[in-house]
């Protein structure tokens, strides 16, 4: 039988001497703190029937039974209850009875006659490994039963769990890796896994048929032991996910080409009729005789201008429809910032507008194409200078927050109306403008996985410019 909890404690005792029996039940059932059940019988048999339905914690047994030896009868009763105790009782006080009885598993043994209070101390002691041991056997089910929940979860989880130990050879690889790498677990213990997780996020993993499953891994460091490490990795299968992105990104450009080519055509057609307007202007001229310089100049620069006007609008609609590939790298953001602010400088000062540059020391690094996003800060700076305007202020600043690095501008000009929707394409405030330059901020700040904000009012604009860390 097994320990059950919360039961009371069976103490069974075996002696043929009646009477002491007797005044061992009452020593015992008066013990302090304990919540005991005594029982006597007089022989090895009721012993062994007793031990069939009882779970005992401990039995006191005479050595010399009328119908067998106490020896080998507390052999058979630690057999019957699992972790009881045995107190060996005996009037032989020799070494080779103590020996025999510690050699058949007995917990300790009683010398008759004995003191009360030695039987009381030897009966505590043994009550109380009998509880330690069914604590323990209790801790030990409950752990195997938590490792077995652990097992199923990590097996039967429709993810992917990896742990790596600290030197990245992998300690765990569960079912489903198994089902969609095609690498066995066998395989895969104790192989190196670093590669495998290089950090968070998406990430390739291999497949042995060949080709690769798009990852998603969150990262977790356990200390399973005082100087043992695991890394756990939990991973979700994205790739189905970044191909129903791509095809959406693609179906949202096409559509926003569309879009695009209507504007486009609708503001090629205005420097174009100019254009045209001011030919047959001049082509008049000449058919009337009149070829002086100075009459036809001013035709031939009208349409100079409206030609470079188309050619910034085909040059500027081709860097917003055309796909961003960008050549990411860890760059100084503050001095990619500081090298902007350089160009800029002397535009600035030749339009009367003062430039003020704050570079936080703490921003350090960022993962960034240096020339794509000096093209977003040369785009929005020269548009603060511009709104300020002759006696108008420009802000440049650099920050850090937890979570991502902060180029912010500001300028004093007059700003935009609330609600307007200013990264659109088309949209333009000044004459002459495009109306992409900001679209293009914005593409460009995205593919870097940063956002782009402005806020505006009277006297104050301030764009924001965050990429992650």
């Amino acid at each position: 039988m097994t320990c059950t909890k919360g039961a009371p404690k069976h103490i069974l005792i075996v002696d043929d001497n009646v009477e002491l029996a007797e005044n061992m039940m009452e020593i015992l059932e008066g013990l302090e703190g304990a919540d005991v059940r005594c029982h006597a019988t007089s022989s090895a048999a009721a012993a062994r029937a007793f031990c069939r339905t009882h779970e005992v914690a401990l039995a006191l047994v005479d050595v010399y039974l009328p119908d067998d030896n106490g020896t080998k009868l507390l052999t058979e009763l630690k057999g019957h209850s699992e972790h009881a105790q045995v107190i060996v009782v005996t009037g032989d006080a020799s070494l080779e009875t103590a020996i025999a009885a510690v050699d058949g598993g007995a917990f300790s043994y009683v010398v008759k006659p004995f003191d009360p209070k030695q039987l009381i101390e030897k009966v505590t002691l043994a009550l109380r490994q009998h509880a330690l041991l069914c604590e323990r056997k209790e801790l030990r089910a409950e752990l195997e039963a938590s490792e077995a929940r652990h097992r199923d979860v990590v097996e039967n989880v429709p993810a992917f769990v990896l742990a790596l130990d600290e030197h990245g050879k992998i300690v765990v690889w569960n079912r489903f890796l198994e089902q969609i790498t095609g690498y066995q677990r066998d395989e895969m213990l104790g192989a190196q896994g670093q590669g495998l997780m290089r950090g968070d996020g998406d990430q390739r993993l291999p497949l042995k048929g060949g080709g690769h499953r798009w990852v998603r891994w969150q990262r977790a460091v356990v200390a399973s032991a005082p100087k043992a490490r695991l890394t756990y990795a939990i991973g979700v299968d994205v790739t189905d996910e970044r191909e129903m992105l791509t095809r959406t990104l693609r179906s949202e450009r096409l559509a926003a080409v569309g879009t695009l080519a209507a504007g486009l055509a609708h503001e090629v057609r205005n420097p174009l009729n100019s254009a045209s307007l001011q030919l047959q202007v001049l082509e008049r001229r000449i058919s009337k005789g009149k070829t002086s310089v100075s009459e036809l100049i001013p035709v031939v620069s009208l349409v100079k201008e409206e030609i470079h006007r188309l050619e910034r609008l085909v040059a500027d609609f081709l860097a917003f429809a055309r796909p961003t590939q960008l050549q990411l790298g860890v760059h100084d953001l503050n001095q990619v910032v500081k090298g902007v602010a350089d160009l800029i400088e002397p535009e600035a000062q030749q339009a009367s507008v003062q430039l003020s540059i704050q570079l936080a020391p703490e921003v350090g690094e960022a993962n960034l194409d240096p020339e794509r996003f000096r093209q977003v800060l040369i785009n929005l700076l020269r548009n603060a200078v511009e709104a300020a305007g002759a006696g108008g202020q420009v802000g440049l600043v650099t920050c850090r927050t937890d979570s991502e690095l902060c180029v912010k501008i500001t300028d004093s000009g007059p700003g935009f109306p609330p609600g307007a929707q200013i990264f659109d394409a088309f949209y333009t405030t000044k004459d002459g403008g495009t109306g992409l330059g900001l679209s293009i901020v914005h593409s460009l700040v995205s593919a870097h996985g940063g956002r782009v904000t402005a806020a505006s009012e009277p006297g104050m604009t301030c764009f924001s410019v965050c990429l992650p860390l």
